[in-house]
Parts: C-alpha cells; sequence; structure tokens
C-alpha cells in the first residue's frame, strides 16, 4: 500500500488550536519545550516577567514622549486656537515653553527607535506566546502586564485647577 504524504500517524503534534490546560507545550521554538512541571514553571515565570518587561518598556517611552512634548513650545495659531480654549487655559504663558537650546541629539533619536523596537518585538513575542492557546500561558502573560502597569504607573492621575497632569 502506498501511503499518504499529508498522512500523519502522530496526531499528538498538532498545534492545538482552541483554549487548553497542559504542561507540555512548545513555546515558540522547538528546543523551547516544557516537557516537566519545573521546566514549565520556569516558562511561565520567564514570559511573566516578558509580560512585565513589556509594560516597562511602554512606559518608559510614553514618559520621554511626554519629556518631549514639555520641552516643544505650543505657540498659539488659529489652527490650536480652539483646542487651546477647550484645554481652559487662563494665560498663554503657562503653554508657551522654552525650547531646548540643543536640538535632539542622534543618540536620543536611536534610543527612541531602539526601545520603540523592543517594544514591538515584545509584543509579537507575547502574541505568540498566547497563540499556544494554553490557558497557563496566557494567564503569564496577562499577570505580567497587568504587574508591570502596577509597578510602573505609581505616577496617577490627578485632578489640577486647569487640566489633568500626571503626577511625578
Amino acid at each position: 500500500m502506498e501511503r499518504n504524504h499529508h498522512d500523519t500517524s502522530d496526531h499528538h503534534s498538532m498545534m492545538k488550536m482552541y483554549f487548553h490546560t497542559g504542561f507540555t507545550e512548545t513555546i515558540l521554538f522547538q528546543p523551547w519545550k516544557t516537557t516537566s512541571i519545573p521546566i514549565f514553571i520556569c516558562s511561565w515565570i520567564f514570559i511573566f516577567i516578558l509580560g512585565i518587561l513589556y509594560e516597562g518598556i511602554r512606559e518608559i517611552r510614553l514618559d520621554l514622549e511626554e519629556v518631549k512634548l514639555i520641552e516643544r513650545p505650543i505657540i498659539p495659531n488659529e489652527r490650536n486656537e480652539d483646542e487651546l480654549e477647550r484645554m481652559n487655559i487662563e494665560t498663554i504663558e503657562s503653554i508657551v515653553h522654552t525650547k531646548k537650546k540643543n536640538p535632539v541629539q542622534y543618540t536620543e533619536r536611536a534610543l527612541h527607535s531602539i526601545l520603540y523596537a523592543v517594544h514591538i518585538i515584545l509584543g509579537y513575542v507575547l502574541m505568540l506566546i498566547a497563540m499556544t492557546f494554553n490557558i497557563y500561558l496566557f494567564l503569564a502573560i496577562i499577570f505580567g502586564i497587568g504587574t508591570g502597569h502596577l509597578l510602573y504607573k505609581w505616577n496617577c492621575i490627578i485632578p489640577s485647577k486647569h487640566k489633568h497632569q500626571r503626577r511625578r
């Protein structure tokens, strides 16, 4: 009898396309297999830490962008006049900031680009891990990102006289 090339007798190697539990998973790469509970727990902790790092890098990027916006002057013109009125700004002096004396350095731009790339890569890695459909690994991602948000969001939103500001 001739055997069909598409017929696989080993159905256990097929990826489960539904949420499931279990401790035997191949995560991202063939060598990263969780063949025992201790290896699975170590992988879970590593994925949890990746979630924390993902949120940490996100916050660093947002903080750097906020600093960049603060250093850039806002000059009233016809296009932003309505926006400034909507923000309930009483005086123009409160929104006009002085420019940095030095232009944005190449290293600062490189840092922004590297942080952006690492953030995107981490996001895709976490997405691919979630696509194993293992509930435990999915929860590691969710708990990691949630813990990262808790750790890096100490600067809360507080009401101000004119608008909401981030507290440092």
